[in-house]
């Protein structure tokens, strides 16, 4: 091959891969399911200066969402949307419990066989911990909220949530170091708890 054809070889090779990046891309723009619930939501619901942070679908029918969004000069919300109409969604509830959004994870914390909503939030050196409850009436009530410089989930045999919180306690007299003290909220009765600590 001769030094003149080399460019016009590269530049036909360069050619092809482009056509070949090009098709690749349609083809995945192809498979993205255009009525995805979620994308549905927010190109309706997202307004100009709002930041998403985390959308997800609650059921596999995409029937119930919850979005994290950050709108313009504000702290984050967390809004849990419903569809009764495909494509149209409402506002069911917003909660907003810190400077940050951690988490939300989907759990049945009493063990009742109904899913509910575990929500982590930073705010300062402080972790807040907010559990949701979805009523069989499409209510929402925030069923415990509480916050420590450390929430730690654990589960007793019967499969239910406790949180073991360890906060500050500002006890100590000066020159000592800080100290902690950590407090066990169980779910006994219907609702979370002070328990006492297992050793």
């Amino acid at each position: 091959m001769t030094a003149s054809r080399l460019p016009a070889v590269r530049r036909r090779a360069a050619i092809a891969a482009a056509v070949l990046l090009l098709a690749g891309g349609l083809a995945a723009c192809r498979s993205r399911n255009p009525a995805d619930p979620v994308m549905t939501l927010l190109a309706k619901t997202l307004r100009q200066g709002d930041r998403l942070v985390f959308a997800r679908s609650l059921d596999p029918e995409g029937t119930r969402i919850a979005a994290v969004v950050v709108p313009a000069a504000a702290k984050p919300e967390l809004r849990f949307y419903e569809s009764t109409t495909a494509g149209v969604y409402g506002l069911m509830h917003v909660t907003q419990q810190g400077d940050g959004f951690r988490n939300l994870t989907v759990e049945d914390v009493d063990a009742d066989g109904r899913d509910e909503y575990v929500v982590t939030w930073e705010g300062g050196h402080l972790e807040i911990i907010e559990v949701i409850a979805r009523g069989q009436d499409g209510s929402y009530a925030s069923i415990f909220q509480n916050a420590g410089r450390q929430v730690e989930k654990r589960y007793t045999p019967a499969g239910q949530l406790e949180f073991w919180i360890t906060s500050r306690t500002y006890d100590e007299k000066p020159g000592q170091p800080q100290g902690y003290e950590t407090t066990v909220y169980a779910w006994k009765d219907g609702k979370y708890v002070e328990v006492p600590r297992k050793q």
